[in-house]
């Protein structure tokens, strides 16, 4: 018989030769095969020097797989001798191990070996394993972690699995319940001791976990595993509705109907003017049975202006104004030779049916923007459909050095019907006194203002109001010097503020009082103050169903609040949700961090994210160049090459790491550092566990998973600011998972699964583990209580169904991409009737979009081409569209030019799978959701790391035979 003695080493190059001329000299062995399990030291030269066969491994594979590669390497083996690497000169001792076997008296023989003396643990590892063959098998095993041990050959080839230090254990229970005559044999054998150590706990920690995984599932079985995996999944999903539900801001509606609304808008007023005894007045009202919260005040364009924002007040949606806009008369005005109000009648093809005329009202409309859900007039339209009145005050006009007036009366945009006419109101000079003092000569007549805003609630249920003097300011500032600039805001602040505690102590018991910071105190985005006061508030915070955050609103919940307030209709295409109160005492220092860190957040994310793409375009250039060197002078490059790439892995999950210490935001371009140095800690830490070279990744990947998972659990605070998440100033949403979330998600999913499936010795259970990861994923994410994210279900769906079905060995036929049509749209429709359920405030965009629809059949192709103009407008300015180009250069030298497809990808390998997977997630998102490219770029960020993983493993590191067997195979 045969007998081939397997050493499998790692790092063992200061006893490994021992050991192989004390096992060589073992008469009857025909020879000693070292399996080296990617040693960094010499263990392959000491090993050869004394005489062994030395297999070479590409990467770490622990022992168990060091010893199946071994098995699998020696066809002619009738009976294995293990001998483990440290066991020197007493290698000689496992002789009397085999004349058991060899006489067929035995199957397997274990060597018991000579106590510990305390050179080694506790005992407990030892006594789990004991009791864990106890009960597979009815073993009593006295040694059950031996390595040494004589074994038939069949009964290796026909070992299920080996996890690592799991060998021995899986080894004894396999043999004995296939009916194989297991011994233990006493033998004076020594080997290298741990001892209790911190790296002998380290070690025997390891050992214990890789035991776990080998009783697993010789102690749990199929049916049993099955129910234990569905319990688990169960628990998650369970954990994911009850937690967000609980972070979800309970807000509630108003106490009592208001029968009037007032609306001052307040140009450039900021966070940091309340409580600071600017604005006593204002302050005042949320301070004193008032509410407050930051609003969003993000409109159609790139730069916020006065007149847009009261565009998008009035829409309900964002939209895009100009000067145009702010072009009100009263009706009577002479204009074109006739007035205003037989200007506008005759261009919108109406009659006059107001006090004010917006003449320009075509304009407007056509000006808002391409396919926007609602337009200007859309809040007048509805008020006028409920039979209620508007009204407009304000007047920002602006008398030039040269004696142009320059007419600003944006507020009357607001609440202007389709038809271009406000009910009632005052737009006129008449609101307006000479100041010397003030920007261009002119300040509102605070006490003209009061009066006639007074009147027109008289008549109307509705008033704007806009005094104008910050934007009279902002408009002055190219001749003001810093100190001129501060006193001048802070009179017009004054006056604003007189205003409004005119109005407040003068309105009617039954009005509702808001006031709304319309656009950041700057140019850049910012949030502003939003207070509401009078009738039905209730004191506290405001909170907007639209962004399911406390103390969080956008400029788009007014129009719905103040139709809910007055008891009217709200359209169902306005984005916005009426305000709710969520009581308790307002911490400003609260909403002032919020905007801090949006700010931070939107000062360096440009220079982060064009960071990250030049290092990837530059760290693929050099990966290219390693895998065209030759394997010998490559050999060095291949470690940190791995490193760069699991790094780039792991970039978006140090993003929301960094979004724990928001603060780090203050560091600027230190914050760039920070970034690199968290993802490059989390590269070398996957890069630690070397079993084998896609084990990182997936590690990654499945953290990422997991740390997304966790925090939709806790109401996704990661998202809000994070560089990958969305931003309070600029973002679409503010609730569930954004489009770049989401395709990290479903990227680092699809990745995850996959390469668990392709590791697993188990498929079966690997792919019922990988079918759990999917539900829970597309759950998290196209919930309408959790990620809300319609697009996730059009993409998650098929996807993740296409790449369970090839996990599974399957052909992809047309019949299958039907099916998973139709499953998408089933599920989506799940979501939509599991919406609709829902309390009507309560409810995602996903059930008032179909709402919308079904009432209005053209809104569902405006909602279509209005993503896909987004769509198209993103792949032209989005720096993000540099990342495709660069991963297809890449893939297409590693596929195709050097023919990796089929190597690499080999037919129906869950490797394959995994590339196909990530590629679809990119492009099926890409292709439905509104961000577009950015949603393929950052599922291409894993597509990247997994090719180059695989090249440098396939290139530079196969398994290698030396020794003289491998000269006679090669010649």
């Amino acid at each position: 018989m045969v007998v081939v003695a397997l050493v499998p080493a790692f790092n063992a190059a200061p006893r490994i030769a021992a050991t192989v001329r004390a096992t060589a000299a073992i008469p009857g062995v025909a020879r000693v095969l070292v399996v080296d399990d990617a040693s960094s030291d010499g263990t392959v030269d000491a090993a050869r020097s004394a005489g062994a066969e030395v297999l070479q491994l590409p990467a770490n594979r622990g022992k168990g797989g060091a010893v199946l590669a071994g098995v699998a390497a020696s066809p002619d083996a009738d009976v294995f001798l293990l001998v483990d690497a440290d066991l020197q000169e007493t290698a000689a001792e496992t002789a009397r191990l085999l004349p058991p076997v060899l006489a067929g008296e035995a199957d397997m023989t274990i060597a018991v070996l000579p106590p510990a003396a305390g050179r080694g643990g506790f005992g407990k590892v030892r006594d789990m394993a004991t009791r864990g063959i106890r009960r597979a098998s009815g073993f009593e095993a006295r040694a059950p972690l031996s390595g040494q041990r004589a074994v038939r050959a069949d009964l290796l080839r026909g070992l299920e699995s080996a996890e690592r230090f799991g060998l021995e254990v899986a080894l004894t229970i396999d043999a004995v319940r296939a009916g194989a005559r297991v011994q233990e044999v006493e033998a004076e054998i020594e080997h290298l001791h741990t001892g209790r150590s911190l790296a002998g706990f380290r070690h025997r920690g390891r050992q214990g976990a890789d035991i776990v995984r080998a009783l697993w599932p010789r102690l749990v079985g199929g049916p049993a595993r099955a129910v234990l995996l569905g319990v688990l999944t169960l628990a998650v999903l369970a954990g994911l509705f009850v937690g967000a539900e609980a972070a979800t801001p309970t807000g509630a509606a108003a106490t009592t109907g208001a029968e009037r609304v007032v609306v001052v808008g307040v140009a450039g007023l900021s966070l940091d003017d309340l409580d600071a005894g600017i604005v006593p007045e204002i302050d005042a009202l949320w301070r004193d049975g008032g509410a407050l919260s930051a609003a969003s005040v993000r409109t159609l364009s790139s730069r916020p202006s006065t007149v847009e924002a009261w565009a998008t007040l009035g829409a309900g949606s964002r939209v895009r104004a100009n000067l145009i806009a702010s072009a009100a008369y009263a009706s009577d005005t002479p204009y074109e030779n006739t007035t205003a109000g037989e200007v506008t009648a005759r261009r919108t093809g109406s009659e006059v049916t107001g006090q004010i005329a917006i003449v320009n009202t075509p304009l407007v409309i056509d000006n808002a923007g391409d396919d926007v859900p609602s337009l200007p007039g859309s809040l007048g339209d509805a008020l006028t459909a409920a039979g209620l009145r508007t009204a407009t005050v304000g007047n920002a006009d602006r008398i030039q050095p040269d004696g142009d007036l320059t007419i600003s009366r944006p507020a009357a945009v607001a609440v202007m019907r389709s038809d271009g006419f406000v009910d009632h109101g005052a737009v006129g000079p008449e609101l307006l006194r000479e100041d010397p003092s003030a920007p261009f000569g002119t300040m509102a007549d605070t006490e003209a203002m009061v009066a006639t805003t007074l009147a027109a609630l008289e008549e109307a249920h509705v008033v704007t109001v806009d005094p104008g003097d910050l934007d009279r300011l902002r408009d002055y500032d190219s001749v003001m010097t810093e100190s001129e600039r501060d006193q001048l805001r802070s009179a017009a602040l004054t006056s604003v503020d007189t205003l409004v505690g005119e109005l407040h102590d003068r309105l009617p018991e039954d009005t509702l009082l808001l006031v709304v910071g319309l656009t950041p105190p700057t140019s850049t985005w910012s949030l502003t103050p939003m207070v509401a006061s009078g009738a039905g508030v209730r004191p506290g915070y405001l909170h907007s169903p639209s962004t399911q955050r406390t103390g969080l609103v956008t400029l788009t919940d007014v129009a719905p609040t103040v139709l809910d307030a007055i008891g009217a209709d709200i359209p169902a295409d306005m984005i916005g949700a009426p305000l709710r109160y969520q009581a308790g005492s307002v911490d400003l220092d609260r909403l002032q961090s919020m905007n801090d860190t949006a700010n931070g957040r939107e000062r360096i994310y440009y220079p982060i994210a064009l960071t990250f793409i030049v290092v990837q375009a530059l760290g693929y250039a050099a990966v290219l160049l390693v895998l065209r060197l030759a394997p010998d002078m490559a050999r060095h490059l291949v470690g940190p090459a791995r490193i760069l790439v699991l790094t780039f892995a792991a970039w978006p999950l140090a993003t929301f790491l960094l979004r724990l210490v928001p603060s780090v935001y203050r560091l600027g371009g230190g914050a760039h550092v920070v970034l690199w140095l968290v993802a490059l800690a989390i590269a070398l830490a996957a890069a630690r566990v070397r079993r084998r070279p896609l084990v990182p990744l997936a590690l990654i990947c499945g953290l990422t998973v997991l740390l997304l998972l966790l925090d939709m659990a806790f109401g996704a605070p990661l998202q809000m600011s994070s560089l990958l998440g969305y931003s309070p100033h600029t973002a679409a949403r503010f609730t569930g998972f954004g489009n770049t979330t989401f395709a990290v998600f479903g990227a680092c999913a699809v990745v995850a699964a996959a390469l668990h499936v392709h590791h697993a010795p188990r498929r079966r259970d690997a792919l019922a583990a990988a079918g759990a990861m999917f539900l829970v994923v597309l759950v998290a994410d196209g919930a309408p209580q959790l990620g809300a994210d319609v697009g996730g279900i059009l993409t998650y769906v098929p996807v993740f169904a296409l790449t369970l079905w090839a996990l599974a060995g399957r052909r992809i036929s047309m019949k299958v991409l039907v099916l998973a049509g139709v499953a998408t749209l089933v599920v989506l429709a799940l979501a939509v009737g599991l919406d609709l359920l829902r309390d009507p405030d309560d409810r995602s965009h996903l059930a008032r979009f179909v709402l919308a629809s079904g009432d209005d059949q053209g809104n569902f192709w405006t909602t279509i081409s209005r993503k896909w103009a987004t769509n198209l407008r993103v792949l032209r300015q989005s720096i993000w569209a540099w990342m495709v180009p660069i991963i297809a250069v890449f893939a297409l030298y590693v596929l195709v030019v050097a023919r990796g497809w089929r190597r690499l990808l080999p037919m129906g390998s869950a490797v394959r799978a995994a590339v196909i997977g990530t590629l679809a997630t990119g492009v099926l998102g890409w292709l439905v959701n509104d961000s577009g490219v950015v949603v393929a770029a950052l599922a291409f960020v894993y597509l990247g790391p997994l090719l180059t993983l695989l090249a440098l493993s396939d290139s530079h590191h196969p398994a290698v035979l030396h020794g003289p067997r491998a000269a006679a195979e090669a010649s």
